[in-house]
């Protein structure tokens, strides 16, 4: 496969972890997806290609692209046929840092680029269709980025969530106490910048740093892997985890000893 992975430099490097391109004369792929702290934007050049969640909602990626956020559950990823995309790895409160998007509208569903940019999406894939080169069509994105960005602060509230991610009882709480906002003001302010309540986001968080301990060190007792990552004992880690990845650590780790995952972002297995 023809990858390339751009890491911006400039001040989008504050809402986007990095910009990528991915290309095959075939594939026929199908992957599980455990929720990761992304949101995603994805272009299609190619044919076919999807998500699904849970509910067997499909949604095609189409000519118009698509942005999904903050996921809680997992989702179905195919691919097959030439595969040719273009994509942005949001950090998780990426589109309200750089457009004061709310991540309230994406509700848990894809959405075509227009939601967010109107008839300038339109122009833009436009102008990547007429971009042969990948590393062309970064440039071009990248571009339109700073060209539409109108840069919002993100709370320090939410900003101490996610570096100080904790299920213990009063840690939500601890995370206002010298703020002058209610906890009423912190929860919508939490569904606008990352589309989830502060309790759900922390409890995603810690299930991502399990995923990825997991993934590196499969050897590891699942109860080690709870005290680790913050979670009472091995209950409550279980109850957690497969509300968000459908399948419990045990099954997760299955899937790591048979190198269905994928190294280099293990919240996907492959099928």
């Amino acid at each position: 496969m023809n990858a390339h992975i751009y890491i911006p430099k400039n001040e989008l490097r504050e809402a986007i972890d990095y910009i990528w391109y991915h290309e095959a004369a075939t594939v026929q792929l199908k992957a599980y997806n455990i929720p990761f702290l992304h949101q995603e934007l994805i272009i299609n050049f190619g044919a076919h290609l999807s998500i699904t969640n849970q509910q067997q909602q499909r949604f095609g990626y189409p000519r118009a692209g698509g942005v999904t956020g903050v996921l809680s559950r997992p989702t179905v990823t195919r691919a097959q046929g030439h595969y040719a995309a273009l994509g942005i790895m949001l950090k998780p409160f990426g589109l309200y840092r750089l457009f004061g998007f709310s991540a309230a509208k994406l509700n848990g569903q894809p959405r075509t680029l227009q939601t967010i940019w109107g008839e300038a999406a339109l122009a833009l894939i436009t102008e990547l269709e007429a971009t042969p080169a990948p590393t062309e069509k970064i440039r071009v994105l990248e571009k339109f980025l700073l060209r539409m960005a109108r840069p919002h602060i993100i709370p320090e509230e939410i900003l101490a969530m996610q570096q100080r991610p904790s299920l213990h009882k009063g840690s939500i709480k601890s995370h206002i106490s010298d703020k002058l906002i209610s906890s009423k003001k912190y929860i919508q302010t939490s569904g606008t910048v990352l589309g989830m309540p502060p309790k759900k986001y922390t409890q995603l968080t810690l299930v991502n740093t399990a995923v990825t301990q997991m993934a590196a060190a499969p050897e590891i007792p699942l109860t080690t892997v709870a005290y680790d990552n913050g979670f009472y004992d091995q209950a409550h880690f279980i109850r957690v985890f497969k509300a968000f990845a459908g399948m419990t650590p045990s099954a997760y780790r299955s899937a790591v000893r048979k190198q269905r995952v994928q190294t280099t972002f293990p919240n996907t297995i492959f099928m």
